[in-house]
């Protein structure tokens, strides 16, 4: 490695960069998929984030098979143990595309966290609003203190976004996630990728 050229380690960098981008990319599109005219207000994750999660999951789990099935020179069960908490990384993808599910009803929203955490908010209810770029999702603080994140990942954005900026008072969104919820309205969700 360390007699590698310096050109050999950015054409690497380029390919990892580009095949992130290519995946981002197909994320984004995803989520933007037509759905069935009953499921337009319904908040979910698309396929994609499934399939994510079970090739993350399964491909890290047969690194630690392999390494213990056939140890070589540098073998361990150490290692195998570490590809194995690897694969743990994809559990929570297959998690939140099994449980996560918010669904826009009249006057509120209908909500399941991935903890299994339900129940409806109404607008009226709603504290504040702000996004977190960081996170890459909108959390809604309820009046009762209950928190709410609605991922930039999941299908029927420009609905919960056009339900907001009608039912909630804007002194309730905070000022930076005005214009996020409007773009996000007008059919340009916030970007999952940067």
């Amino acid at each position: 490695m360390a007699n590698q050229p310096w050109w050999a380690s950015a054409i690497q960098w380029a390919v990892w960069f580009a095949l992130m981008s290519l995946v981002m990319a197909w994320l984004a599109r995803s989520r933007h998929r037509p759905r069935l005219p009953n499921q337009q207000n319904v908040l979910v994750y698309p396929r994609s984030i499934l399939v994510i999660g079970v090739v993350c999951a399964g491909f890290f789990l047969a690194l630690a098979l392999l390494c213990l099935l056939f140890p070589g020179e540098t073998g361990s069960p150490l290692i195998s143990l570490f590809f194995l908490g690897f694969s743990l990384l994809g559990i929570p993808l297959i998690a939140e595309y099994v449980r996560v599910r918010h669904q826009l009803e009249p006057g509120g929203l209908r909500y399941q966290t991935l903890l299994g955490k339900h129940g409806f908010l109404s607008w009226n209810d709603v504290a504040r609003i702000r996004y977190s770029p960081g996170g890459k999702w909108f959390r809604i603080d309820g009046l009762t203190g209950e928190v709410i994140r609605v991922s930039a990942m999941l299908t029927s954005l420009p609905e919960f976004a056009r339900a907001v900026l009608e039912s909630v008072p804007p002194e309730r969104i905070e000022v930076k996630t005005l214009p996020i919820l409007m773009s996000t309205a007008a059919g340009s969700p916030p970007s999952i990728w940067v």
